[in-house]
C-alpha cells in the first residue's frame, strides 16, 4: 500500500483483502487509535461495518471514515417516488416463478427516456431473502444518464457490477474508480456511491448477494499462482467533496424497495479512511486461465475469479466465473463445453466476441439461464463444427471473447419482467433441435468383440 498505481486521473492501492489505509490530506488519519476525541482537521470518525463486530479476525471486515459530515445527517427516508418496481431482493410465488426451460435474453436496447444507474436496474432472477441475509439476486441494467445529485446505497447486499457497453466512473467514500467493459467493480454493502456515464449511454450485467462477501478462490492442486491475483486487484485513494448540495438524495435500497432521504451536502466527503472493507475493482484480461493440456474438458470451475461461499465447504452461493481468450491443445477430446446437467445453476453473460459453445443467437450484452438438473450444451452448429474437424486439429486460440457465469448452489426463481419482456428469445430451443444421432452399430467394435448389432 505504500505504491499507489497512477491510473492517470485515478489513483489506485493494489491487493485483496488487504487493511489499506488513504488520506487526501497529509495527517488527516488519526495516529495510533481509531476515535480520538477531536480528530485532525476537526473531522468526524465514523466505522462502516461489513461483518458482525464478533467475527473472527480473520473474516472481520470494517473500515473508518474521517469525514467532514457524518452520515446520519440527512433528513428521514420516504419511499422513492417514482420507484423502481423491477427490482426484487425477496423471491417467492408472489413475485417470480420457477421455470426449469434453458432461458436466453437478447440484448437490452437503451432507454428511450433519461434513466440513470438505479431505475436501469431490473432483476432477471434469484433466490432467497435479503431480510433472511441468505440468497442471491441477479441484474440487468440499461442507462444514458449519469446519477445527477444522488448517491445509491444498498443495505441488502454487494454489488458485482460487469460492464458490457460504456465505461462507469464510480464515485465511493472511499475514493474513485473508472470501469471499463472488460473489468468489474464490488461495491460492498452499505457504501454510499455515484455512476456516471463519461461514454453516454451503458449497460451491463449485476450480481447481488445477500449475507456474505466475495472472496478468492482457494487453489488446492495449483499452488500459490494462477487464476485471479491479489495484487490485481485495485482500491480507489481517498478524494472528497466540500461544498454544499442542496436537496442531495440518498437513495437506499432496502428489502428490494428504494426510499429517498434528503440532505444538503456530498456524501463523499470522506478525507481520509483505513480498513479491509472496501470497494474494490479487477481487470479481467489479467486472469490467469488454467486449462487441459492432454485430454478432456476442465470443469468451468478452473475459471472462478470470486466466489461467495456456504457453510457447506466446496458449495457456493455465487461463483464468478470467466471464459477468456486462451489456448485450446487437448487430444482426442470434445474441446467446447460437453453436455451436462449440474446441481448448480448457470447464469450467463457476454462482454464481447463470440462464445465457444453458441455459434448463433449468444450475443454481447446478452444473457441465458440453465437452471438446476436443466441439460445444456453446445448447439447443433459448434457441435458439428467441431466433430468434422476430427481428431487431427492441432492447438487453437480462442480469441477475441470474454464469456463470464454466475453459478450459484440456490434455485433461481425468475422475474416477472424477464418471463415477460420482450428481449426473452422464443426460439432458443431450436439452436438444440437439429442435433441428429450419430449412433452406429457395425457388427463388432474394435474396443469390444463382443459388441454386436442386436442380433
Amino acid at each position: 500500500m505504500e505504491n499507489p498505481i497512477d491510473g492517470g486521473e485515478f489513483v489506485y492501492l493494489s491487493g485483496f483483502g488487504n487493511h489499506f489505509s488513504s488520506e487526501a490530506l497529509a495527517g488527516a488519519l488519526p495516529v495510533a487509535q481509531n476515535s480520538p476525541l477531536v480528530c485532525p482537521y476537526g473531522l468526524y470518525a465514523e466505522q462502516i461495518s461489513g461483518t458482525s463486530f464478533t467475527s473472527p479476525r480473520n473474516r472481520n471486515l470494517f473500515s473508518w471514515f474521517y469525514r467532514i459530515k457524518p452520515s446520519v445527517t440527512h433528513e428521514p427516508f420516504k419511499p422513492r417516488v417514482p420507484g423502481n418496481g423491477r427490482i426484487l431482493s425477496e423471491f417467492n410465488n408472489s413475485n417470480s416463478s420457477a421455470n426449469p426451460t434453458q432461458l436466453r435474453w437478447k440484448p437490452l436496447d437503451a432507454p428511450d427516456s433519461p434513466t440513470d444507474f438505479i431505475d436501469g436496474l431490473s432483476t432477471v432472477c434469484g433466490s432467497g431473502s435479503s431480510f433472511m441475509r441468505h440468497g442471491y439476486a441477479i441484474h440487468m441494467y440499461t442507462a444514458n444518464k449519469s446519477m445527477d445529485n444522488c448517491a445509491f446505497c444498498n443495505a441488502d447486499g454487494d454489488f458485482l457490477i460487469v460492464p458490457q457497453q460504456g465505461r462507469l466512473l464510480v464515485t465511493t467514500e472511499c475514493g474513485r474508480l473508472k470501469v471499463s467493459p472488460g473489468e468489474i467493480a464490488i461495491l460492498p454493502q452499505g457504501f454510499r456511491f455515484s455512476v456516471n456515464l463519461p461514454d453516454g449511454p451503458s449497460r451491463g450485467y449485476v450480481a447481488e448477494i445477500f449475507g456474505t462477501h466475495f472472496q478468492l478462490p482457494d487453489l488446492g492442486p495449483i499452488g500459490a499462482n494462477g487464476l485471479a491475483s491479489p495484487r490485481d486487484f485495485l482500491v480507489p485513494t481517498a478524494w472528497f467533496e466540500d461544498k454544499s448540495y442542496p436537496g442531495y438524495t440518498i437513495v437506499q435500497k432496502f428489502g428490494g424497495e428504494l426510499f429517498d432521504a434528503v440532505q444538503d451536502f456530498s456524501p463523499f466527503n470522506v478525507v481520509a479512511w483505513h480498513g479491509n472493507y472496501v470497494p474494490y475493482m479487477y481487470d479481467l484480461n489479467k486472469f490467469c486461465p488454467y486449462n487441459t493440456v492432454l485430454f478432456d474438458h476442465s470443469d468451468p470451475s478452473i475459471n472462478t475469479v470470486l466466489t461467495a461461499p456456504t457453510d457447506k465447504p466446496g458449495v457456493a452461493l455465487l461463483d464468478f466465473v470467466i471464459f477468456p481468450p486462451r489456448w485450446l491443445v487437448a487430444e482426442h477430446t470434445f474441446r467446447p463445453p460437453y453436455y451436462h446437467r449440474n446441481c448448480m445453476s448457470e447464469f450467463m453473460g457476454l462482454i464481447h466476441g463470440g462464445y465457444e459453445a453458441k455459434a448463433d443467437g449468444f450475443l454481447p450484452g446478452g444473457a441465458s439461464l440453465h437452471s438446476c438438473m436443466t441439460p445444456h450444451g453446445p448447439d447443433t452448429k459448434s457441435y458439428e463444427a467441431t466433430i468434422a474437424r476430427g481428431n487431427d486439429v492441432g492447438p487453437c486460440k480462442i480469441t477475441d471473447t470474454m464469456a463470464f457465469m454466475f453459478e450459484s448452489s440456490l434455485i433461481p426463481r425468475i422475474s416477472q419482467w424477464a418471463s415477460e419482456s420482450p428481449f426473452l428469445d422464443q426460439d432458443y430451443y431450436q439452436c438444440w433441435i437439429g442435433l441428429k444421432s450419430h449412433f452406429a452399430v457395425t457388427k463388432t467394435s474394435p474396443e469390444n468383440p463382443s459388441l454386436g448389432n442386436g442380433d
